[in-house]
């Protein structure tokens, strides 16, 4: 009855704590906040899992928190339940949940269904199932009638009790369970506890139990230090945890508070407090010692306020001056020539003999032969005490301070002590340290923060860590001591650069260097807290300090050569440069001149085929002049004969001017064709270019081969040179002529078209529409592997005939043909003839 008493005092203390009158948290309170990292302020709830972490459930946000001291890590919380949340030592999360167990495995929570669980919500039970995850894949559940084990990696998933019945009788209702400091299980019942045989990693079902009426030493710590003496918070509490250190954690609606032991206790049987003479004259083997005789002319240097006898027999008297006897010989050290302290308060001595003297704002060391300043800036010191561990203690109005391996720490009422004033500090035979201030005497506990905080250096400005020659160095650090135990702004910070010594710890948030050599160099920069505790891994950062260009003489010779050697390739390359201009213009000259011979080699060569064209048809009009030089020879005579016939010679000279006009126009046509054409581009009717051709041909021609034109009516006029269209035309009639044996049929057509036809061996310039001119053939028809080739120059397929051909027609005609923009194609069947059409693009005149 009286544990459950205790029990229900603690709730409802805890329920208390929202209606209190307080508004700020107290300075021994750590609060976490929306500015420390976390989601939100309002925490739900908050356990310590085994490895020593925090885990806080948010009150509006599905997330949870995890700390760890020092950092923080984010996650998402279960959906189906609000309870708390527990880890393993290895970082495991678990829940309890209405239908059993939830697990945090890769981002998601993993239902594991436990009958037991949801029988006890579902009979009405509301109370929060206690768990604890004791390693991967094993969770102890603890219900009101019963203990489980449950383990993740066995097949079936079902617990396994662990209580035997007769023990479940003698605790009654289960409600709490903890882990001893021995490792083994505590279990709280409502008629008294059970503790575990085995350690807690190897429970197992059928281990002994031990049974106890009377609260075990871990649970009653724990009740008697979960409310501490100061004031709460006035906010709204969720939920509270404690550690088995005796920090006090509350889940609140402004945030996560912790409250822990702080460096200095409350002492609640306070030692007798030494008088100030006493404990001035204190030796090092903490006996009182009597004031010797001294001799007349030292005794008349007093008052004497302080001595000490040192452990070599040495004595020492502070006053006005400090007096020093060593082997009989003795030494006043006075302020007037710079060689003492004066108004001494105290001595102590070091463990290796140095002497320590305390003067109303100083602290003294003696080094065998001058007295030198250790440190200042006390305010008023009132007592010296040096410990058996060799620290030097220091009370002042500015608090405590003490000197440990050459380091000075300072405690002030944030950490512990009753008041900023401390009169005294001692040393008991337990070795415990004791401050007396005017309102009671508080104890250094070192036990109440023994992490070391950790060092973070804030990235430079610069880019790469680089700086230039001559421009001032800064760097800026910071630290953060585990679980705020040292607030940041009281970190100390000892640096150093390129493995020199370490600075004295102060407290500061940057350095500045100047005139730093050039080259690589190395920061380091550790932090202290409050109890002396050093960060062991010195936060580390490499830079480089650039010298400018011109002053790094390896690249100013590097530049130079380069420069040297660029000069020499540019000359060089100016020199080339020029040599390929007048190349280039040479060229250039030969390609100009090169060009004009071959342009007149190719007018020569077209009216060479054009002279070749009319000896082809000079053979047929020669026929064509003997038969009119018949006719007029013929009509002559008959005039002669008929001299006195009116009528006849009428007759006959109308033959002969018929005759005549017909052998005029046969030669205007052939001067016509055989003028040097050029590129002239005129309007043209296609019909009329091409029977302005036919008449070309002469009567021969006709008589050997039979030549049909058929043209379309009403053809746009195309803007075409017409020597040009001529000339292709007469070559694809003479081809044609050639292909086919016998009686030879050719088939001469026009056509308006407004879609090009595939297999173009050259395309025409775009149009809306075009004119097609089409020369048909009957004859043997061109075979398909040598058709692609048939308008290259110089090829031809009469070399082995009767009939032998330059190769040069047909790439005359696509020369000309590309000249007027037009367009060619050859359909053709092997035995069954040969089409060629010349495509003209049909507008007005283009030059």
């Amino acid at each position: 009855m009286a544990i459950q008493r205790k029990l229900f005092l603690l709730a409802a203390a805890f329920l208390t704590l929202a209606q209190t009158v307080f508004t700020q948290p107290a300075p021994a309170w750590r609060v976490y906040q929306v500015a420390d990292g976390l989601p939100e302020n309002a925490c739900a709830s908050v356990t310590i899992g085994l490895s020593g972490n925090v885990i806080v459930r948010h009150a509006n946000t599905n997330l949870l928190t995890v700390l760890n001291g020092y950092d923080l890590t984010i996650l998402p919380a279960p959906m189906t339940t609000q309870r708390r949340i527990h880890e393993s030592p290895g970082g495991q999360l678990w829940a309890a949940a209405s239908s059993g167990l939830l697990e945090f495995q890769e981002g998601n929570w993993v239902s594991h269904p436990v009958a037991e669980i949801e029988e006890h919500f579902k009979a009405g039970g509301t109370n929060e199932i206690p768990l604890l995850p004791v390693r991967q894949g094993l969770v102890l559940i603890l219900l009101p009638n019963n203990l489980l084990q449950f383990n993740a990696e066995t097949p079936s998933h079902l617990p396994v009790p662990l209580l035997p019945p007769v023990d479940l009788k003698v605790l009654g209702t289960l409600d709490r369970m903890s882990v001893a400091r021995d490792g083994k299980l505590w279990i709280s019942g409502s008629s008294g506890f059970a503790r575990s045989a085995a350690p807690l990693r190897h429970l197992k079902a059928g281990d002994a139990w031990s049974l106890t009426n009377s609260v075990p030493p871990e649970l009653e710590t724990g009740y008697r230090d979960a409310l501490p003496p100061t004031g709460i918070p006035a906010l709204q509490v969720f939920d509270t945890a404690l550690e088995p250190g005796g920090a006090l954690w509350l889940a609140t609606s402004a945030g996560l508070l912790r409250r822990a032991p702080q460096l200095w206790q409350p002492e609640r049987q306070s030692p007798t407090r030494p008088a100030p003479e006493r404990a001035a004259s204190i030796s090092a083997d903490q006996t009182i010692d009597a004031l010797p005789a001294l001799p007349e002319e030292i005794a008349r240097q007093g008052p004497w306020k302080s001595f000490l006898t040192a452990r070599n027999g040495d004595l020492w008297l502070g006053g006005a001056n400090v007096a020093w006897r060593h082997r009989d010989d003795w030494r006043i050290f006075t302020s007037t020539n710079q060689l003492g302290p004066e108004a001494v308060i105290a001595f102590a001595e070091a463990s290796d003999g140095r002497i320590w003297c305390a003067t109303p704002n100083k602290v003294w060391e003696f080094d065998g032969r001058e007295w030198l300043a250790l440190r200042g800036g006390f305010g008023r010191i009132n007592s010296l005490c040096r410990a058996r561990d060799g620290t030097l203690w220091v009370a002042t109005d500015q608090g405590v301070h003490r000197c440990t391996r050459g380091i000075w720490i300072a405690n002030g009422p944030e950490d512990g002590l009753r008041s900023v004033v401390v009169s005294a500090v001692i040393e008991d035979q337990s070795g415990q340290i004791t401050a007396f201030t005017a309102a009671g005497s508080s104890v250094f506990n070192p036990d109440a923060d023994i992490d070391a905080p950790r060092t973070f250096i804030r990235p430079p400005g610069s880019s790469e860590n680089s700086f230039r020659e001559g421009a001032p160095v800064t760097i800026s650090f910071g630290g953060v001591d585990k679980w705020k135990h040292t607030a940041a702004r009281q970190l100390q910070f000892s640096c150093r650069l390129d493995e020199r010594e370490w600075a004295p710890f102060q407290e500061l948030e940057s350095v500045s260097f100047a005139d730093l050599s050039a080259g690589k160099h190395y920061f380091q920069v550790r932090a202290m807290d409050r109890n002396g505790n050093i960060d062991p891994r010195p936060a580390r950062l490499e830079f480089i300090v650039a010298l400018p260009w011109y002053k790094e003489t390896r690249l100013v010779v590097i530049l130079s050569a380069a420069l040297v050697v660029a000069l020499f390739f540019a000359g060089v390359a100016f020199n080339r440069h020029r040599q390929l201009l007048r190349s280039y213009a040479e060229v250039e000259a030969k390609i100009a001149e090169r060009t004009r011979q071959l342009e007149a080699a190719n007018r020569e060569l077209l009216h060479s085929q054009k002279m070749n064209a009319l000896g082809t048809i000079a053979a047929g009009i020669a026929h064509d002049f003997n038969n009119i030089l018949s006719i007029v020879k013929g009509s002559a005579q008959i005039i002669e004969e008929n001299v006195g016939n009116p009528g006849k010679i009428r007759t006959r000279v109308d033959r002969i001017k018929t005759v005549v006009d017909q052998g005029s126009g046969i030669v205007k046509a052939m001067l016509g064709f055989s003028r040097e054409s050029e590129n002239h581009q005129t309007p043209c009717e296609v019909n009329l270019v091409v029977e302005d051709t036919l008449k070309l041909l002469g009567d021969r021609f006709l008589r050997e081969a039979e030549v049909n034109f058929t043209g379309a009516p009403e053809l746009p006029e195309v803007a075409a040179s017409k020597d040009f269209i001529q000339q292709i035309l007469l070559n694809f009639i003479f081809n044609a002529a050639e292909a086919m044996t016998g009686r030879r049929q050719i088939v001469i057509s026009t056509e308006r078209i407004s879609t090009l036809p595939p297999g173009l061996a050259l395309s025409p310039s775009a149009a809306k529409e075009y004119v097609a001119i089409r020369v048909q053939d009957f004859g043997s028809g061109i075979a398909p592997e040598i058709l692609p080739r048939i308008f290259e120059p110089f090829f031809t397929t009469k070399a082995l005939s009767t009939r032998r051909g330059t190769g040069l027609g047909l790439s005359m005609a696509w020369e000309l043909a590309r000249k007027l923009e037009a367009g060619l194609t050859v359909e053709s069947a092997v035995n069954q003839g040969s089409t060629f059409s010349l495509i003209l693009p049909a507008g007005g005149a283009r030059r």
